[in-house]
């Protein structure tokens, strides 16, 4: 439970820093990212290479499955990048809450099982509590870019429903993170090929001071590698039940930081509405699952 509250804590740091970032329209999330994803490697090795962890590493580095999933993750990064230009952290809360319906209902789609139809009703309640609390011009503005960002997540989800966490689980702690590390490893690689084909190759060498700050860079950084840890041990615990909610206050969180740090507006109607995406999200769950919940209790 303790590193669930971490997790979401730092998550709603990074949500924070992140939008700080790309408030600016001019800085490009390729740039961003590429740096995003270069010092959480470099923080987190000397925890990996010196460690039980390094054993499972080169298993996990030339794994298709995670191979695949850093490039979906370095997808949802940049959707993530974008959306912020035009939208709070609060709407991006609310917003990426969809694909907790979408996956569902696309796994319902294809046959892999029969969902409760009532979840199919959540999604449009989710979105237009998006509306709502974004306002419709921010919501046109960001129109292709919640798309993708909504597309993506799913993608993540569905891809991860079939591949599973079951082998990365049964490794313990050492073989979560060595997961982890090699995800971020991938995923910094995937972000310098990308960028190398936008920006001349030198210049992924040369640190952008003009459009990230070292305080910026630094605690995101921090952030970021804290955040994968203490996730990866939070749902291994086996006490998804518990751990579940905690994650999912990261919204909340997210809302209140922004308006501290950033002085983003925040209303007694954004927490409403957050606080509605999270009982809808609630509502889906036991839908899906109402008979496990029925023997837990």
């Amino acid at each position: 439970m303790v590193a669930s509250l971490i997790s979401s804590i730092s998550r709603a740091g990074l949500n924070v820093v992140d939008r700080q970032q790309f408030i600016n329209t001019s800085i490009c999330p390729i740039n961003i990212s590429y740096w995003n994803n270069f010092l959480p490697v470099v923080l987190m090795a000397p925890l990996i290479l010196f460690s039980p962890a390094a054993e499972f590493l080169s298993a996990d580095l030339i794994s298709f499955y995670v191979v695949l999933l850093a490039l979906l993750t370095q997808l949802v990064a940049y959707s993530f990048g974008y959306a912020f230009r035009a939208l709070r952290v609060t709407d991006i809360a609310i917003l990426s809450k969809s694909a907790d319906i979408t996956v569902p209902a696309f796994l319902s789609l294809v046959g892999v099982y029969s969902i409760h139809s009532g979840v199919i009703w959540i999604l449009p309640a989710i979105l237009c509590m998006f509306v709502l609390a974004a306002g419709i011009q921010a919501a046109k503005r960001s129109i292709w870019a919640s798309i993708a960002l909504v597309t993506i997540l799913s993608s993540q989800g569905i891809y991860s429903y079939f591949v599973g966490f079951n082998s990365s689980l049964d490794s313990g702690h050492w073989g979560l993170l060595s997961f982890t590390f090699a995800v971020l490893i991938w995923r910094f690689i995937f972000s310098f090929l990308i960028l190398i084909q936008k920006e001349e190759f030198a210049r992924a060498f040369k640190f952008p001071g003009e459009i990230l700050t070292l305080g910026r860079f630094y605690t995101r950084g921090f952030l970021t590698a804290i955040t994968q840890i203490t996730f990866l041990l939070a749902i291994s615990a086996n006490q998804l039940m518990l751990v579940w909610p905690i994650l999912n206050t990261t919204g909340f969180m997210g809302a209140i930081f922004a308006y501290l740090f950033l002085g983003e507006r925040l209303h007694v109607r954004d927490l409403l509405f957050i606080l509605l995406t999270f009982l809808l999200t609630v509502l889906a769950m036991y839908l899906l699952n109402y008979e496990k919940f029925h023997t837990f209790f």
